[in-house]
């Protein structure tokens, strides 16, 4: 299920740097609908075209905005620049003493899902374009979306900075690859399949170390970091292939 809720661009930012961890609301009827696992859209107050997007992971029920910060170190229930009494004057403006006897507080525990789009290039040979990264380990390539871009434009985008290869996304597939790159983050990678225009190969040399198209069952035995993402390559190939 999704969720969204306005939040103060200071908490905002918080939160995308996976400093603050948890948000603080009643838990009136609205709230009581939350469920772990379930996707909270946090919109930034200044500007509302900013989205961040979040998972829940913990729901702690408390009698009282005050019994909260008994129980939560400040910097992950606000900012370092906030003080508890500070927050907790904030937060009863917003529910007065008589809504929290009422529906009690809620401590919602979230991670950051952050989100980034790949494509599997085949070439003629059956073989499926590598980038091996500087820090060592080897997957297709992809990057971060944009403000402003589409999914397939993020894709194209990424793949062509990182090996100078221009591709054509084959329609019909899609695929979405989770895993968790650091503590309190989450990442959504989603990833297209698709064909190179041009194999003048030329690799991105401050992230990447070396660009190559191989045979697909050497390019799943390189993909060790991020186990599922063996499965992804795998349908990839399977749909170019027409299986």
């Amino acid at each position: 299920m999704e969720h969204r809720m306005r939040l103060v661009g200071k908490y905002f930012d918080s939160i995308k740097k996976g400093n603050k961890k948890y948000e603080l609301r009643l838990n009136d009827e609205k709230r009581q609908l939350i469920n772990i696992g379930d996707y909270i859209y946090f919109e930034k107050v200044e500007d509302p075209s900013k989205i961040l997007k979040t998972r829940v992971v913990s729901l702690n029920k408390f009698d009282s905005f005050e019994e909260i910060m008994a129980n939560y170190d400040i910097n992950d229930i606000a900012t370092s620049d906030d003080t508890k009494e500070e927050l907790l004057k904030l937060l009863e403006g917003f529910y007065p003493k008589e809504e929290q006897d009422k529906y009690k507080c809620l401590a919602i525990g979230v991670e950051v899902v952050e989100k980034s789009c790949g494509i599997v290039v085949f070439n003629d040979k059956d073989e499926v374009l590598m980038v091996k990264h500087n820090k060592g380990h080897w997957g297709m390539p992809k990057g971060h979306v944009e403000d402003g871009e589409t999914e397939m434009d993020t894709a194209i985008r990424e793949v062509f900075e990182e090996t100078n290869i221009k591709a054509n996304i084959i329609d019909g597939f899609r695929e979405i690859d989770t895993y968790s790159p650091k503590t309190n983050t989450i990442k959504d990678v989603v990833y297209f399949v698709g064909t190179p225009i041009n194999l003048d190969i030329k690799r991105q040399e401050a992230e990447v170390d070396e660009v190559k198209f191989m045979d697909v069952d050497m390019a799943i035995s390189l993909l060790t970091k991020y186990p599922d993402t063996k499965n992804v390559l795998k349908k990839a190939y399977e749909f170019y292939k027409g299986e």
